[in-house]
């Protein structure tokens, strides 16, 4: 059987290959103002870089109407991951991979649900590694869950303020009471309570801050609280 890091070696190959491929497909170009073709070009830019050379391959699309729009936004956030200058090759590998199943799902014809799902498993089937790269990798270059948080800066947010400003609330088109139990007991788990509490208030401040001009359901506003709170709490 082969380790792990063979596997690795060989997807990141794979999806090396074929991210190069899809700038000259007429569907890359096609679709959402040339979303894909760009992001391709820069993801491949960026997987062959290393440390600050990675961030000066970013970009990042912001939507500007449309729920399929926002998902594509929302993708982006997530692929801005493998520019970190500190990104791992596990990393890499993943968001490229979201990236190559997106763009296939919407070159044949999928819809906003098949989008959304691929996005929502993604983060739904990665979150024990999210949540614990979030609480212990923080001084590594980046925050780490797939989707910030409200008031959870983004790793560039110092670099591009206004655009890390309108990725904010990706969360909110995946946000539901699944996810919340999947990942509240991990975040219970990998984190101390003092930071709990100090992510917590973070988010309260960022909801009274927004007030009624947010995305987040009131709902969606309860979980988020309740996902840094431990039973016992």
């Amino acid at each position: 059987m082969r380790g792990g890091e063979e596997l690795l070696r060989e997807r990141r190959a794979l999806s090396a290959e074929r991210l190069r491929e899809i700038p000259a497909e007429e569907a890359a170009g096609r679709l959402f103002r040339g979303f894909f073709r760009r992001e391709a070009l820069s993801l491949s830019r960026a997987s062959g870089k290393a440390g600050e050379e990675r961030a000066e391959a970013l970009t990042l699309f912001v939507p500007e109407a449309g729920k399929k729009e926002r998902l594509l936004a929302a993708l982006s956030s997530i692929c801005s991951r493998v520019f970190m200058p500190q990104c791992a090759p596990e990393t890499e590998v993943r968001c490229i991979e979201l990236f190559l199943q997106c763009y296939a799902l919407l070159s044949q014809g999928g819809g906003e649900e098949a989008l959304c799902e691929a996005m929502y498993y993604d983060l739904f089937d990665y979150a024990e590694e999210d949540v614990r790269e979030r609480f212990t990798e923080r001084n590594k270059g980046g925050y780490s869950l797939s989707l910030t948080l409200p008031g959870e800066p983004l790793w560039y947010a110092n670099r591009f303020p206004a655009i890390a400003a309108a990725h904010t609330e990706d969360l909110y088109l995946f946000l539901d009471k699944a996810l919340r139990d999947r990942l509240r007991p991990l975040i219970c788990e990998a984190s101390s309570r003092a930071e709990r509490e100090q992510c917590r208030e973070s988010i309260v401040c960022y909801q009274n801050m927004r007030g009624a001009d947010t995305a987040f359901s009131p709902r969606q506003q309860l979980w988020l609280r309740e996902l840094y709170t431990a039973d016992n709490e």
